[in-house]
């Protein structure tokens, strides 16, 4: 009999185990503040390397486990942590992020350094000289 009530409780331990262990179906939209739908955001697990992408609709759908954090992040938006719990449909704001960049030097071999620290002359091209373009034909530029 003793040995038989074990082995029950190590069932039942191992059933709630992977009662717990379930992961759920989250899914959702990534939007701009503007309410247009932002592909190619990443979503990630946080503290895992399990994540997504959304489509070109801003749709996403992940399996996660319960409790988990989403990490929802895109080149120019701020990042957004969003705590999971029993939710199965998380909808999604993301904010530009506006950065401005400073002076980059680069040099021949490919390495960044300030302006300052080099000692020799730099040439510095605006991003006006990179737009215009050249026509291709003699009579269109008269």
């Amino acid at each position: 009999m003793k040995r038989f009530t074990s082995i029950l409780v190590c069932l039942m331990l191992i059933g709630f185990q992977a009662i717990m262990a379930q992961d759920i179906q989250v899914s959702g939209t990534v939007t701009d503040a503007g309410g247009m739908p932002l592909p190619g955001v990443s979503i990630v697990v946080k503290g895992t390397t399990t994540g997504t992408a959304s489509n070109v609709d801003g749709n996403f759908e992940l399996p996660v486990p319960s409790g988990a954090t989403l990490v929802f992040s895109s080149v120019g938006m701020k990042s957004q942590e969003i705590a999971v719990g029993s939710q199965t449909t998380i909808d999604v704001v993301l904010v530009f992020d506006i950065v401005g960049l400073d002076e980059v030097v680069v040099t021949a071999l490919g390495i960044t350094r300030e302006r300052k620290s080099l000692g020799y002359a730099t040439q510095e091209i605006t991003g006006e000289e990179i737009n215009k373009v050249k026509t291709d034909n003699f009579v269109n530029s008269m």
